[in-house]
């Protein structure tokens, strides 16, 4: 059977100062919904998606609002995404800031389950449903919204995606997207922000990128330890340590986890991996994580993920992304 998804108290946060502000106490609402207002700031606390979709439901009523998510966003402070939120904050490019988000969002739902799509001059972070859940729309506007807000406040206040994608299509609701992102949204299967390479290049500001860089080793042993039973978390970690020293095979992998070559590969293939898949998935995610951090040079990046030498690099970097490090960097296609 699967578990029932579930998402840490604190993301309801800016929705009890919503309801405070509109003359509402929170407190009553919460409680029905067996909260109370001091659980969302306990980082410890989660709780079911079928809560907070009918707590959210329950407001979006109440107070008649269309435009609740955005309005939450708008009373939200980084820490309601806990350590995650400080570390988005802390700077870098907006695509770290995306690369970010996607890979640590688990540590705050796993409701969803974030992606950056890289295309030749764009890029996306897309969210989609995981277990069957359908995603509270005032919930995803909330998610995206913030996204928003920090993007604006430390890039460019003008700053607005080129496409947003929605999975509702009720009139006022999208009409509140329209205004907030100044582009009027798609309606697919999922949700979703576009933005040019360009826009996606750009420094947020007063970035401390050392900073960034010991929040994110931080989150990336909270979900570690949050996931000890995912073989493929702690294999993806063990592997980002092993690199630098040069590629491990298989048998090493499987020998250091007690299990043996077939047995190993049994468990990456319940998990729809191959070990060539999940060597190189590390590899993408290492690339992401470090080739924004400046100066960093593409020989240190090679060596950081294994390579025998700076040309395998690039090779296997032009097959991931269809351009080279440095045009990667530079938000410029191959011609």
């Amino acid at each position: 059977m699967t578990a029932q998804p579930k998402a840490v108290a604190m993301f309801l946060r800016p929705l009890a100062n919503l309801l405070q502000q509109y003359g509402e106490d929170p407190v009553i609402l919460f409680a029905e919904y067996g909260l109370t207002v001091e659980d969302t700031y306990n980082p410890e606390i989660w709780i079911s998606v079928d809560v907070t979709s009918a707590l959210l439901t329950a407001a979006e009523e109440r107070l008649k609002d269309a435009s609740l998510g955005i309005n939450m966003a708008r009373r939200s402070e980084y820490s309601a995404f806990g350590g995650l939120g400080l570390a988005l904050s802390a700077g870098g490019s907006m695509l770290s800031v995306l690369q970010r988000l996607a890979r640590y969002q688990r540590l705050i739902s796993d409701a969803v389950k974030a992606e950056v799509v890289l295309g030749e001059t764009t890029v996306a972070v897309q969210f989609r449903p995981t277990a069957g859940h359908t995603p509270h729309p005032q919930g995803m506007q909330y998610v995206m919204a913030s996204l928003m807000r920090l993007v604006r406040l430390r890039v460019d206040p003008g700053l607005n995606p080129i496409s947003v994608q929605v999975a509702h299509d009720e009139h006022s609701y999208c009409q509140r997207i329209a205004r907030y992102f100044r582009v009027q949204p798609e309606t697919t299967d999922f949700y979703g922000l576009t933005f040019s390479r360009e826009q996606a290049n750009a420094e947020l500001h007063s970035s401390d990128n050392q900073m960034a860089a010991m929040l994110e080793a931080t989150l990336n042993e909270r979900l570690a330890e949050q996931e000890k039973g995912s073989l493929v978390i702690q294999l993806s970690i063990w592997l980002e340590g092993q690199l630098p020293e040069g590629e491990p095979t298989l048998a090493e992998a499987a020998e250091r986890f007690n299990l043996s070559a077939r047995s190993f590969q049994r468990r990456l293939a319940d998990e729809e991996l191959t070990w060539k898949q999940l060597l190189e998935k590390t590899r993408r995610t290492l690339v992401e994580r470090h080739l924004s951090v400046p100066g960093t040079t593409v020989t240190q990046l090679a060596f950081m993920l294994g390579f025998s030498d700076v040309s395998a690099f690039s090779r296997a970097f032009k097959k991931w992304y269809g351009m080279s490090p440095s045009q990667f960097r530079e938000g410029e296609p191959d011609n």
